[in-house]
């Protein structure tokens, strides 16, 4: 396993990265519609913005077992969507507690 491949499961084993690459991808717009200006830069500078991303899911991908990587990082957009679609539950408070805090 290379150092590449060490670091990419690092990430890929915490929630939080997820996150960080869900809210990258849209950022990207990667599952925007694609809109041309009125002399193509714009459709050539969102081109390039989903390129960079679809690399970064690219190499994020190398962080899974050989067995599970596919070559267009579906497994990683998976875990991403997954996360996206069952965030981790919020901490309740406690009702017997909120009279602790009033000043008294």
């Amino acid at each position: 396993m290379t150092e590449q491949e060490k670091d990419m499961a690092a990430l890929m084993a915490l929630p939080a990265f997820h996150r960080f690459l869900w809210r990258s991808i849209q950022s990207a717009g990667i599952f925007a519609q694609a809109t041309t200006g009125a002399d193509g830069r714009d459709l050539s500078f969102a081109e390039g913005r989903r390129s960079q991303m679809f690399a970064i899911l690219s190499d994020a991908e190398n962080g899974l077992p050989p067995a599970q990587r596919h070559p267009n990082a579906i497994m990683t957009l998976i875990a991403v969507l997954r996360e996206e679609a069952n965030p981790a539950p919020k901490e309740k408070k406690s009702a017997t507690g909120r009279y602790d805090e009033l000043p008294e």
